[in-house]
């Protein structure tokens, strides 16, 4: 048999395939960005606290306050009477006399879970029916002509107008409550969800659709198999704006609808008693909500769908970085 001329070594077709793993510093690389806030922060407060005092707290000033608005109703309860972190959570695990079923009570008591839960509901819920109703019309302006003709010109009035300038209206047509910080999200993440799926649902490359004509398709086999999966990147990419879109406008109605209980208006009702890590705890809350809300909502259905069938790299995107 003639050797091989290229100076590389024979292919071994059963050797097992072996899965290169990147080094621990390139998994925590997420985690660099948070580890430069945190130092920022607290080098500022070194400087900023003796001028400031409780107004621009140590970042362990806001990881305590975290603590004592989480476990405080089971605190006292317990009748844990330490002062420090530490020495209460000792107590929490070594010393509580309380049954489990007890402690889950007056955890579900705890100021900032309420504050979340609130939230939690009315955000998503929204989104839903912004989903919905956007992504509906986004297919009829990108199939239809007469539909496009009537919402395109309404959507780009619409577009620039920011949410909050609704709220005052939304107070007085639907009165002070969940039902004005709903409509108001939901009108605010509808826009951007309706003209970026009109937008992936007029650039489906029409090489597609010809060739499912061709093979004598229907038009809603044409839809279902070429125009939906392949207008998909832009659906996901119009729905994760409309996501951030109706975090803003649920703190913002929050605020003004009246609201007792959610993330926002515990911000506004802090702000009177300068409780500077309350806010900052709830702002890092809405944080996280909304990076779990990615995580789990949109990164499996982007997975599953958009990057299993190759269609990113259809749309041009580059598998290696630099």
């Amino acid at each position: 048999m003639a050797q091989s001329q290229s100076g590389l070594p024979p292919l071994d077709l059963d050797a097992p395939t072996v899965t290169k793993r990147d080094a621990l510093w390139m998994r925590l690389r997420p985690v660099y960005p948070f580890i430069l806030v945190v130092a920022l922060w607290q080098f500022t407060a070194m400087y900023l606290h003796d001028i400031m005092g409780d107004l621009f707290p140590y970042f362990g000033s806001i990881v305590f306050r975290a603590w004592e608005l989480v476990t405080g109703p089971l605190v006292k309860a317990a009748g844990i009477g330490s002062e420090n972190f530490l020495g209460q959570l000792y107590a929490l695990i070594f010393e509580n006399k309380l049954s489990f079923l007890d402690q889950l009570k007056f955890l579900s008591d705890s100021p900032i879970l309420l504050h979340t839960l609130s939230t939690a509901w009315r955000l998503p819920f929204a989104f839903m029916i912004a989903s919905v109703v956007g992504v509906t019309v986004g297919i009829l302006m990108g199939r239809f002509a007469f539909w496009e003709g009537f919402f395109v010109p309404l959507l780009s009035v619409m577009l620039p107008i920011p949410a909050l300038a609704w709220t005052p209206l939304a107070v007085i047509w639907f009165g002070n409550g969940n039902q004005t910080v709903i409509m108001v999200t939901a009108f605010a993440s509808f826009l951007p969800i309706a003209m970026a799926v009109w937008t992936g649902v007029k650039t489906i490359n029409p090489v597609w659709i010809r060739a499912a004509q061709s093979m004598n398709a229907e038009k809603m086999t044409i839809f279902r198999t070429v125009v939906l999966p392949g207008s998909l990147p832009m659906i996901l990419s119009g729905m994760r704006i409309g996501l951030a879109r109706a975090w803003r406008a649920g703190v913002g109605a929050e605020a003004f609808a009246g609201i007792r209980w959610g993330l926002s208006a515990g911000i506004f009702d802090a702000q009177e008693y300068l409780d500077t890590a309350f806010m900052m705890v709830a702002i890092a809350v809405l944080g996280i909500f909304g990076y779990l809300l990615e995580k789990v909502l949109f990164q499996p259905i982007e997975t599953r769908t958009v990057i299993k069938w190759g269609m990113m790299e259809e749309m041009g995107a580059q598998d290696k970085k630099i």
